[in-house]
């Protein structure tokens, strides 16, 4: 589908977002305000950052209920509130680190969280219904290939093991509701950056934070691989697999993965390619010379995979999608937002703007170059 018909096809549209205060949820929330979407949100808003969204949501119009997703008829008293045309599941636990430091709370929101609400769209009766997970579902393997979403489900921490499950979860359901109302689907994420993730533990966040006070970035592992996408290639993915599953091009129970083409790149890549282009934005009397990079050893009591490499091109397939933004048309639009926000731009406003950018000048079909930047 060409992004010319997206207005058309969300213009006027009920949405529920759980988790509309998270980092990629608050993206989903403000373009389908773009799209003139009428959206609802539910969330916990337990920290600072979300709260804040929370509050400038309510300003474009989203309508936020506080609740637990681990809180059944919480859940389910807001999923019956309206018929919505779509529901989109992004309610969840979602750092690694945090799985290992606080276990129980990873494990029953993230599994619990996914039983509550496929069970909620089971009575009330959605359209459609996109739930997602991350590329952290799939068991550790030392071969050096993608997952692919046939791989065995299974992981090597809380965290994992809470992905997992909550996929499991999911094709229990999918089986359950076969292609009654709502049509379902998985998606399963690969690693998604933009701006206005300040999320603790997280590479983005964290150089972002040494580059504005003119401190060496510091990496737990330079060398780990990652498939890194734009947190607006995957919303607009998201969008484009709700309007499949509506319009029955996508099969009910689908699971896909949402990765960028390529074989990913190295957290020190990334890291580096946002210091260049933070160090252009702000000239060579900026705070800072160039930074220092400070590789493996920074953290040795914390364990992650070293390489995970995610096969996207399914969806890529299945929903002719395709990434707009390489890792440095990505780490440009990061540095442009955070720098807009440190110049006094409110938050809302950086986000909305580039959302417009985005959405009015990408192609229906412009495979992404993995090298960094957009084939015509």
């Amino acid at each position: 589908m060409a992004d010319s018909g997206l207005r058309t096809r969300w213009d006027g549209r009920r949405v529920l977002i759980s988790g509309h205060s998270g980092f990629v949820g608050s993206w989903l929330a403000m373009t389908l305000r773009h799209l003139n979407a009428e959206v609802d949100g539910f969330a916990l808003n337990d920290t600072r950052a979300t709260r804040d969204r929370h509050t400038w949501l309510t300003a474009h119009g989203v309508k936020g209920h506080l609740g637990d997703i681990r809180d059944f008829d919480a859940v389910h008293r807001v999923m019956s509130g309206a018929p919505y045309d779509a529901v989109f599941h992004l309610a969840a636990q979602p750092v690694v680190r945090v799985g290992w430091e606080d276990p129980h709370t990873t494990l029953t929101t993230n599994i619990n969280g996914s039983v509550n609400i496929l069970e909620a769209a089971r009575r009330c009766a959605p359209s459609v219904l996109v739930h997602v997970t991350s590329d952290k579902c799939y068991r550790n393997r030392a071969w050096p290939w993608p997952y692919r979403e046939t791989d065995e489900m299974g992981g090597g921490c809380p965290y994992s093991v809470s992905k997992a499950a909550a996929e499991l979860v999911f094709e229990g359901y999918a089986k359950l509701l076969d292609a009654s109302r709502p049509r379902v689907a998985s998606v399963r994420f690969g690693n998604i950056i933009g701006g206005g993730d300040h999320t603790e533990h997280r590479l983005v966040p964290d150089t972002v934070a040494a580059l504005s006070s003119g401190t060496p970035i510091r990496l737990r592992r330079a060398t780990a691989v990652r498939p890194w996408q734009h947190v607006l290639d995957v919303v607009r993915g998201l969008l484009l697999l709700a309007d499949a599953l509506d319009d029955g091009t996508v099969a009910p129970g689908t699971a896909l993965n949402f990765a960028p083409p390529g074989d990913g790149a190295t957290a020190g890549e990334l890291a580096t390619t946002l210091a260049a282009h933070w160090t252009a934005a702000v000239g060579r009397e900026g705070p800072t010379d160039e930074p220092v990079l400070l590789a493996d050893g920074f953290d040795p009591g914390f364990v992650e995979e070293e390489l995970l490499r995610l096969d996207g091109r399914l969806a890529a397939a299945a929903l002719d999608w395709h990434h707009r933004y390489g890792l440095d048309d990505a780490a440009a639009a990061i540095v442009d937002w955070h720098r807009s926000v440190l110049a006094g731009t409110p938050p809302q406003e950086a986000t909305a703007e580039q959302i417009a950018r985005f959405f009015a000048h990408v192609p229906s079909s412009s495979p992404a170059d993995p090298t960094g930047g957009t084939r015509a």
